[in-house]
């Protein structure tokens, strides 16, 4: 089945990699547009919901599924992709009942410690009230992913560097896409916060949120595991460490604010009092709709244009499972698509 993939973001780079496993012949269009989710992503997996202590949502499905994935990945472009790390989260004053008791009620065996820790984790971290544990996370340089792969469709003719208008340049029917004198069975809307209210998807609620994180860099912190107490410090390479993330909903814009640098600075400094230098703030808009679930699928009355988008902040882990989810409903017309990210959702009653 010959499909074009339009956006090489997260999803779309995930989606073309398991297309060209089962042997579709794709085309993926992409701007390269460098204010893309993707790249401005701190790249933390984390399988816990620390506000009400549970498990990510199908999290015993997806992480076998992205490790999988991400190994074949690895093996594609030769390169490391996904550093594993503890987590450690800070605990506040009275929190230790809520872990324990979490624990137990939700089930968080496989993910996180039974008990909280009061062992020094840094001398420039402060713990007063102790740490818990969460295995299973890390950090994946989803950079280097997009950016590695962006190669690998360039190198194999499978890319078209354009900027596409998608009302003006597809001419669809029933059976068939068209575009620059080609014939496409299927052609897939990949474009994260940029799809926003584009036909025939306009009835999907996006609700858009801003993320702003810092880069720093210190020499005498040098701690390898990943700690969070309302932001993360992520460590990557050579000292360096990820600070993040903030949350500004309904913004459109790009922009680097003070504001988000300060509010980073000043959540860090409640906890840590290590030397550093900034090297860099980046900001990018995270593609999430208003009830936080991905958006998969065909419309029934045009069923060569399908979507995969609104990935949102636990992205990562989700890619490998909605792409599988599409491209079984490509496969076999009468497969169910998960109901909660099904985009007939949004047109129920048409």
């Amino acid at each position: 089945m010959k499909t074009l993939i339009i956006g090489q973001g997260l999803a779309g780079t995930i989606l073309a990699f398991k297309l060209l496993q089962k042997g579709y012949s794709i085309t993926v269009i992409d701007d390269n547009n460098p204010q893309k989710a993707s790249l401005k992503a701190g790249g933390m997996v984390n399988p816990i919901v620390f506000r009400r202590m549970t498990k990510s949502w199908l999290i015993d499905d997806l992480y076998p599924e992205f490790l999988q994935t991400t190994h074949e990945l690895e093996k594609l472009l030769g390169q490391k992709l996904f550093y594993p790390k503890p987590i450690q989260r800070i605990l506040g004053a009275g929190e230790e009942l809520f872990w324990t008791r979490k624990y137990t009620e939700n089930g968080l065996g496989k993910y996180i410690t039974p008990r909280i820790s009061h062992n020094p984790i840094s001398p420039y971290i402060e713990t007063p009230s102790g740490y818990g544990t969460v295995h299973k996370g890390g950090w994946y340089d989803i950079q280097t992913l997009i950016t590695c792969f962006r190669q690998y469709l360039e190198t194999n003719g499978l890319l078209i560097q354009e900027n596409i208008d998608i009302s003006k340049d597809l001419k669809t029917d029933d059976n068939e896409v068209r575009f620059n004198n080609q014939t496409y069975q299927k052609v897939i809307l990949c474009q994260g916060s940029f799809n926003n209210n584009q036909q025939p998807f306009n009835r999907v609620k996006y609700r858009h949120t801003k993320g702003e994180i810092l880069t720093l860099n210190s020499q005498v912190y040098n701690h390898k595991k990943i700690i969070t107490k309302n932001l993360f410090i992520l460590p990557i390479h050579n000292q360096k460490y990820k600070v993040g993330s903030t949350y500004a909903w309904e913004y459109t814009d790009t922009n680097i604010t003070p504001q988000a640098r300060n509010e980073i600075i000043q959540k860090l400094e409640k906890i840590s009092h290590f030397p550093y230098s900034i090297i860099h703030q980046e900001a990018g808009i995270r593609p999430t709709t208003h009830d936080r679930r991905q958006v998969i699928g065909f419309l029934k009355n045009q069923p060569t244009i399908g979507i995969l988008n609104g990935l949102g902040s636990k992205g990562l882990l989700l890619a490998p499972w909605t792409a599988n989810q599409l491209i079984q409903k490509m496969e076999h017309n009468n497969f169910q698509i998960h109901p909660e990210v099904d985009v007939e959702r949004y047109y129920k009653g048409d």
